[in-house]
């Protein structure tokens, strides 16, 4: 791996965690205020995390390892979780989460 490519994944990995912690720690009380989300639907927004941390690694590892290279399809998972993250941001109601 090249120095910068090394860079560029550190800097990658800096924003996405950066961003994370922005976004997951305020989620409840957006919810809450803003959509009026009972303490269930709220449970059940944040619990998409851990599925996703649990089933993620299996599905993203093997399309890595047979049809892509792992810092192209960070990419594009990153790109495609912006655009969600802008969309649930725009949502007025709970169905949309």
């Amino acid at each position: 791996m090249t120095r910068l490519t090394r860079f560029r994944l550190c800097i990658m990995m800096f924003l996405e965690f950066f961003i994370w912690g922005g976004w997951f720690v305020t989620l409840g009380s957006y919810l809450a205020a803003n959509l009026q989300a009972s303490g269930g639907q709220t449970a059940l927004a944040y619990s998409t995390q851990s599925w996703g941390a649990i089933i993620a690694p299996f599905i993203v590892g093997l399309v890595a390892d047979r049809y892509f290279n792992a810092e192209r399809l960070l990419g594009i998972i990153h790109i495609a979780g912006a655009i969600l993250l802008y969309a649930l941001s725009r949502a007025r109601s709970f169905d949309a989460f």
